[in-house]
């Protein structure tokens, strides 16, 4: 097998043990364990969860060595230059072809990393079971009762920050932070920050009307003081912008509102289903990966190049994660099944773009084990723009680094 498949080659090795040396000898920044950096987090942190467990080697492409197609024979993603093939990178590496319109878009001004071995730590606890992996994720550790970005911002003092979710309530990331209003919808923190009613103006104008808010949305947001009937987004003017129909599309859009129109926007919490590819996975071309990472590629292209085009905004960053990644060998319906590890993705102004971390080994392994921890993902993210998530219980059990990922700047 190819050296470029083993672990440990990749540009910086972020496991456990061994964060610092390989970010150092690369000249990668990273940003101390100690101090906040800035008076007061700024800038926007957008984290996008692909629930059901998206499969890490369809995202990225380990092209180069001969055992992929071995162990894949039907949904292997073709190589660079063949016909629906994946994007070359760098050492046997590509990503999948679908998401071509943001690496085109971030590729080359190094905007865009994808974070190899992230998942749920390993201690027998069902972490291939969506529901806790997922309890996990969203709330930064097991049996917690209330959500990990909560936590954070009661302990930064900004329990009345602009927040917003999209769902039927508070996203569970948030749960158990006061002076949420729900609507059908989305959910807007309607809390003492800059300017709380055009926060909830911009989420309904990207929402195409008061109906597609529901009645008893409005009910809530006119009972608030805070509701504003002013000209909404259309559906086709999302397309027009070039984010893809559905939930995702109108989530981010609303999002790049916010952040256009200077809301103090500073946590955003959006899923984007269907990740779940036990059956018709597919490769390159078609099968149900292919249409939802298609989908997410042509929704963050979108929004980044709304947001980059804004006069003085504060800095943006979005993560990508999953709960979990799948197994490597594909199953007898054309899909895959649970896995651990998997890749995340990061993408934005303070991101140190390239392929961080560990690939599995594709001789021995039948999963792609846990290297990073998927809180460091989230904790480095928000660390990036001036939150501490090391302090104040925001991550229970998780070790203090003594450097970060590498992947993201300290502000």
């Amino acid at each position: 097998m190819m050296d470029a498949t083993r672990r440990g080659f990749l540009r910086g090795v972020v496991g456990t043990g061994a964060l610092g040396a390989g970010m150092a000898a690369a000249g990668i920044p990273v940003a101390g364990a100690e101090g906040r950096g800035v008076a007061e987090p700024g800038g926007t942190v957008v984290v996008i969860h692909l629930v059901g467990g998206v499969d890490g080697l369809s995202v990225l492409v380990p092209h180069g060595d001969p055992r992929y197609n071995e162990r894949r024979p039907t949904i292997a993603v073709a190589a660079p230059g063949e016909r629906y093939g994946a994007i070359e990178l760098d050492r046997g590496l590509g990503l999948h072809p679908a998401l071509a319109p943001i690496w085109n878009r971030l590729g080359p001004t190094d905007q865009l990393a994808v974070i190899c071995g992230v998942g749920v730590p390993d201690n027998g606890d069902g972490n291939r079971s969506h529901l806790p992996a997922r309890d996990f994720l969203h709330r930064g550790g097991r049996h917690e009762p209330e959500g990990w970005a909560s936590r954070l911002l009661r302990f930064e003092g900004l329990d009345g920050a602009a927040v917003w979710s999209f769902g039927p309530g508070p996203h569970p990331m948030f749960d158990g932070l006061a002076g949420a209003v729900a609507a059908n919808r989305p959910t807007v923190s309607v809390g003492a920050h800059r300017d709380p009613a055009g926060a909830v103006s911009a989420v309904s104008r990207a929402y195409g009307g008061g109906s597609d808010i529901g009645r008893s949305g409005q009910a809530a947001l006119a009972a608030s003081g805070r509701w504003s009937n002013t000209s909404w987004t259309s559906a086709a003017d999302r397309l027009a912008r070039g984010y893809p129909e559905g939930r995702l599309g109108r989530s981010l859009a609303a999002t790049a509102d916010m952040i256009r129109e200077d809301r103090g926007l500073r946590l955003v919490a959006i899923d984007h289903d269907g990740y779940d590819t036990h059956v018709d996975q597919g490769g390159g071309r078609s099968g149900v990966l292919a249409h939802r990472l298609d989908r997410l590629a042509r929704g963050l292209t979108a929004f980044w190049t709304d947001v980059e085009d804004a006069d003085d905004r504060a800095p943006v960053t979005v993560v990508v994660v999953s709960e979990f990644g799948r197994a490597i060998d594909e199953n007898g319906s054309g899909g895959t099944e649970h896995g651990r590890g998997g890749v995340a993705l990061a993408l934005g102004d303070r991101v140190v773009g390239g392929v961080h971390g560990d690939l599995p080994d594709l001789d021995t392994d039948e999963v792609w084990p846990v290297s990073v921890d998927i809180r460091r993902v989230c904790a480095d993210a928000v660390s990036s723009h001036g939150f501490r998530p090391w302090r104040g219980g925001v991550f229970p059990g998780l070790p203090l680094p003594n450097r970060s990922l590498g992947l993201l700047l300290s502000p």
